[in-house]
């Protein structure tokens, strides 16, 4: 993609090629209309379904842990998902700018709340935790986030999704781990939480995040490498 303003290279993001914890990251990008370089680590797994390795070096580079996301933006190099979030937001021309700290709060609460339904996702996919273990965490969180949600239009009550917005659709669209890991555990994400579902429906059919999400070379919300949703 091209470069943003004058002389700085547009940012480029290294994450696996599924959701995870790339890709609020992405949809942030869509959304505020950051010009960015997708850099997708493709296959996201090996044969084993384990990781495919050598995405350690990219951040072992800078002085980083073997893990991704990692960010480069010029002389800028970050790793840590929610330091990753928070700058690609502050960075956009469109949407984020002229929210209030209330709202930013607001946002970032709800990426967090993303974070830790991710961590207890992906436990399971990597046999830390069993089912039962995940459907009380899941019975915990669920239905924190359906009660934080509007009834109608979206969580800063703007014409636009925020980030609030792009949370609730990665947590209830992406399969990788966000939606595998319920179906192995055979925990409903739907028919109990009208909001959770309303909210990712608006904002998956807004129009930049459509575009995005129609554009998207690995389809990366809903990568499912290894065909649970299917099973």
């Amino acid at each position: 993609m091209g470069a943003q303003g004058s002389k700085m290279p547009c940012p480029t993001l290294n994450y696996f090629s599924i959701c995870g914890r790339g890709e609020l990251a992405r949809l942030i990008c869509a959304l505020g209309e950051v010009e960015f370089e997708d850099k997708t680590w493709a296959p996201a797994f090996d044969e084993s379904g384990g990781w495919r390795q050598g995405y350690q070096a990219i951040g072992n580079a800078f002085g980083f842990p073997g893990t991704m996301p990692v960010l480069e933006h010029g002389d800028l190099k970050l790793f840590q998902t929610a330091a990753i979030e928070s700058y690609l937001a502050s960075i956009a021309p469109k949407v984020f700018p002229g929210l209030t700290p209330a709202q930013k709060g607001k946002d970032m609460m709800f990426a967090q709340i993303k974070a830790d339904i991710n961590a207890s996702t992906e436990s399971l996919l990597f046999k830390k935790i069993d089912g039962p273990a995940l459907t009380e965490i899941l019975e915990k969180w669920y239905p924190i986030l359906e009660g934080l949600l509007p009834e109608s239009g979206f969580v800063n009550g703007l014409a636009t999704p925020t980030m609030a917005d792009l949370a609730v659709l990665v947590i209830a669209k992406g399969c990788m781990p966000f939606q595998a890991a319920p179906k192995l555990a055979s925990f409903d994400t739907v028919s109990k939480y009208p909001k959770i579902k309303r909210v990712a429906d608006e904002t998956a059919a807004f129009p930049a995040i459509a575009k995005f999400l129609a554009a998207s070379e690995h389809k990366t919300l809903t990568a499912d490498p290894f065909g649970i949703m299917g099973s």
